[in-house]
Parts: C-alpha cells; structure tokens; sequence
C-alpha cells in the first residue's frame, strides 16, 4: 500500500515505508522462507514499479505469482495477479492487464471469496472486454536470488 501510495504522488515519505516494510520482510523470510519468500518479491515488485523500473517489476510480479501457487496460496495468487493487473493498467498495457484481473478473479473465487471476486468483475468492468478474456500464464524470466 505504502509503494501504491508513493506511485499515486502522495510523498516520498511513502516510498520509505515501503521499503522500511521491505526490510522487516527480508528478516521473515530468513525464518519462514515459504511463508514469507511471495511476499517479499511481491513487496520487491512494488518497490520497482515505484522506481519505474518496469521489466524487474513485471518478472517480479511474476515471480511472486508463481511462489504463492507453488507453496499453495491460492488468496495470495489472487493477490499478485490483482496487484501485477493494477500496474500493468498504470502503464496502459490494458490487454495484460485485463488477463492479470481475470486470473485474480479465478484465484479468489477458488479460495472462496466470492465477494472479493465480484469486487473485482466489477470495479474492472471485466465483463464488458470484447475480447475474449482468459487467464494468464506466467512466463517466470528470472529466479529469486538464494
């Protein structure tokens, strides 16, 4: 929220809790890897798209996306795709991020949040796209550093 918050022009003081919770993070994981490895690189991933930083910003939404399925976070899935379709919107690649939305509204309708889902389907207008949506497939281009 603190990058998002950055990117919207409300401050830098925005930018340094974003990467002051970017910090704490890192500390998790060192303890909690599985718990807590989707959530820095989703963290990273904000922190680059508040610095314009767009191919690292992509893969690392991708990254994130594919550590909460692998280690089965499915809300968490949800999350980063909805997170990662935000961005792409921010950057007018619409097509993608359209696909980002309807993979996050597949993610929390498989969770169980129908409510969220139809947030979503709503506050995006999915169903009003004249082409035909599907989900996205991820094409991960780099690893997390061990």
């Amino acid at each position: 929220m603190a990058y998002q918050l950055h990117r919207q022009g409300k401050g830098e003081k925005w930018l340094d809790e974003g990467n002051k919770m970017l910090d704490q993070v890192e500390i998790w994981v060192k303890n909690s890897k599985p718990i807590f490895e989707n959530k820095l690189v989703l963290l990273k991933a904000e922190q680059d798209a508040s610095m314009c930083n767009f191919l690292p910003a992509k893969e690392s939404f991708e990254l994130s996306i594919k550590l909460a399925r692998d280690n089965g976070y499915i809300n968490e899935q949800g999350l980063a795709y909805e997170r990662m379709g935000k961005y792409l919107m921010s950057i007018v690649e619409v097509p993608e991020a359209e696909c980002c939305f309807l993979s996050a509204h597949k993610c929390y309708l498989q969770w169980g949040a129908k409510a969220k889902a139809d947030k979503l389907w709503k506050d995006w207008n999915l169903g009003s796209s004249t082409g035909k949506l599907e989900p996205c497939a991820t094409n991960i281009k780099h690893k997390l550093n061990e």
